[in-house]
């Protein structure tokens, strides 16, 4: 949990400059760089966790890799995480920054459980649907989930609607335990 909330500080820091800016969605792509190249780069995450490693260095090196590649806003950032030596946090702080973002234009990420692919236009037309209820705009993603038998699950942050069948079952089985046979 503490992880989260140093993230949340670090996010709503340079959230709050994105928005002063408006280049919200600007500097979180530019965030979304830096955090993609460090994981897909071979040893980079490591060398930049590395407790013996320099803050100097790590930030010559953050320099040389990003100056060219995002804004000097976004860049100092960068170097500010580097310094405090939260580093290992940076996937943690883009992610807050993500929610923060979606949050600010009005959107809210959803997930679509199914047992098996659901036709793009079935999903379009259930995120609209979900959009018109909630009166955000909802970012519908599809998963499979052959256990699911049937049917569908959404889940919309700390919400889940179950439709499968296999709730169905399990409701079922329940209802049959629970009544007296005479």
């Amino acid at each position: 949990m503490l992880n989260k909330s140093v993230a949340r500080r670090y996010a709503e820091a340079f959230f709050s400059i994105a928005h002063e800016a408006n280049k919200i969605d600007e500097y979180q792509a530019e965030l979304g760089k830096i955090v993609n190249i460090i994981q897909e780069t071979e040893s980079l995450g490591e060398y930049f966790a590395h407790p013996l490693v320099p803050t100097k260095e790590k930030q010559e090196i953050a320099k040389q890799l990003f100056s060219q590649q995002v804004s000097q806003i976004t860049l100092n950032f960068l170097l500010l995480v580097l310094d405090k030596r939260r580093e290992t946090y940076l996937q943690l702080i883009f992610k807050e920054y993500e929610e923060m973002a979606d949050e600010s234009n009005n959107i809210k990420k959803a997930e679509l459980i199914s047992a098996k692919a659901v036709p793009d236009a079935e999903v379009q037309s259930l995120a609209e649907k979900l959009s018109a209820s909630t009166g955000k705009t909802i970012d519908l993603k599809l998963s499979i989930d052959p256990t699911l038998l049937g049917g569908v699950k959404i889940r919309m942050g700390d919400k889940i609607i179950d439709a499968s069948i296999a709730k169905k079952l399990e409701m079922l089985k329940k209802n049959l335990k629970q009544s007296k046979i005479s």
